[in-house]
C-alpha cells in the first residue's frame, strides 16, 4: 500500500447535519455520501445542547436544543441499526467544554449510549473563537493562552474520546509567534498524552484558512506525534459533500509526519473503539 493511503480516510468521525441549525441535510445523506466514497465506519456528531445555558434552546443556529438531543439519539442509533453490514455508523456528539460545568456534562453525555464525545472549546474569554472582529480589540496572546488552558482542561476531563479541531482559535487570529506557541504547545501535548485522548485531524482548517493547515496545525500536530498520541480523522462536514473533505491531504501530511505506511488500528478511550493512527 502507497504510504500516503494508509489513512486516506475510510472514516470520518465529525459531521453535522440540518439539527444543529448551521448545517444542511439530514443524517441519512450524511451516511450516504460516505458510503459513496468507500468508508468503512462514519461518525454522527452533531452539536449538543448548549448545557450550560438557562433555557431549552440557548443557541438556536448554533446547537440542537436541550429537548432535541433524545430524539437525536433515537434517529442516529435507528439509522446505526439500518446500516448494519453496509457501513459501520458510530453514534456519538460534539460536546463543549466550559470550564466549571464538567459536572452538568457529564450527566448529560451519561445519559445516552454515546459511541463517542468529541470535546470542543469554542469559547475563550467569554466569546466564540471564530468572532472574526474580536481580534480588533482582543489582545491574542490573552485570547491564545486562555483558549490552550481551557484545551488542557478539556484534556484532563476525563469527559472526552477525542479531541476536536485543536488550534481552531488561531483561524481568524493575527499569527501566533512562535516564542508564544513554544510556550503554550507543550503544555497541551503533554496533556493530551497524558489524557489518553485520540485527536483529530480537522480538515475544516483548510476550509477556514484557505492555505495548507489543518486543526490542529503541523507545529501541534509534531509534539503529539513524539507523544504517541493518536490521530483520527474528521471532516467536520456540514453538508454531505464535505463528507471526506481534503482525506488524501490528511494521507500526505501522516506521511510527511512519519506515519505513512501506518494502518489505522482502533484505539478505546473512554467508550466505544474508534479507528486512530499513531507512532
Amino acid at each position: 500500500m502507497h504510504p500516503e493511503t494508509s489513512l486516506l480516510p475510510r472514516f470520518d468521525y465529525h459531521s453535522h447535519h440540518a439539527r444543529c441549525g448551521h448545517a444542511v441535510g439530514t443524517m441519512a445523506d450524511y451516511t450516504a455520501a460516505a458510503a459513496a466514497l468507500g468508508m468503512t465506519e462514519f461518525g454522527v456528531s452533531d452539536h449538543g445542547p448548549a448545557y450550560w445555558l438557562p433555557g431549552d434552546h440557548a443557541q438556536p443556529g448554533t446547537q440542537m436544543a436541550v429537548s432535541e438531543l433524545p430524539r437525536y439519539v433515537a434517529e442516529a442509533q435507528a439509522l446505526k441499526a439500518n446500516q448494519a453490514g453496509r457501513l459501520t455508523v458510530k453514534v456519538g456528539i460534539e460536546a463543549d467544554f466550559i470550564e466549571g460545568k464538567e459536572a452538568e456534562l457529564r450527566s448529560l453525555l451519561e445519559a445516552h449510549p454515546f459511541d463517542y464525545a468529541l470535546g470542543s472549546v469554542h469559547y475563550a474569554q467569554g466569546a466564540s473563537i471564530f468572532k472574526r472582529d474580536r481580534w480588533s480589540s482582543d489582545r491574542p496572546e490573552d485570547v491564545f493562552t486562555d483558549y490552550y488552558r481551557q484545551v488542557v482542561l478539556a484534556a484532563r476531563s476525563g469527559l472526552f474520546d477525542i479531541l476536536s479541531h485543536l488550534t481552531a482559535v488561531e483561524a481568524y487570529a493575527p499569527p501566533v509567534s512562535d516564542s508564544l506557541r513554544d510556550a503554550l504547545y507543550p503544555a497541551v501535548a503533554d496533556a493530551v498524552a497524558e489524557s489518553g485522548c485520540i485527536v483529530e485531524v480537522n480538515t475544516s482548517g483548510y476550509r477556514k484558512m484557505g492555505g495548507d493547515e489543518p486543526f490542529p496545525n503541523r507545529h501541534m500536530l509534531r509534539l503529539l506525534v513524539a507523544r504517541g498520541v493518536p490521530l483520527t480523522f474528521g471532516s467536520d462536514c456540514h453538508k454531505p459533500e464535505e463528507v471526506g473533505f481534503a482525506r488524501d491531504r490528511v494521507g500526505a501530511l501522516l506521511a510527511e509526519l512519519g506515519l505513512g505506511g501506518r494502518e489505522p488500528a482502533p484505539v478505546t478511550v473512554r467508550r466505544g473503539p474508534l479507528l486512530a493512527v499513531r507512532a
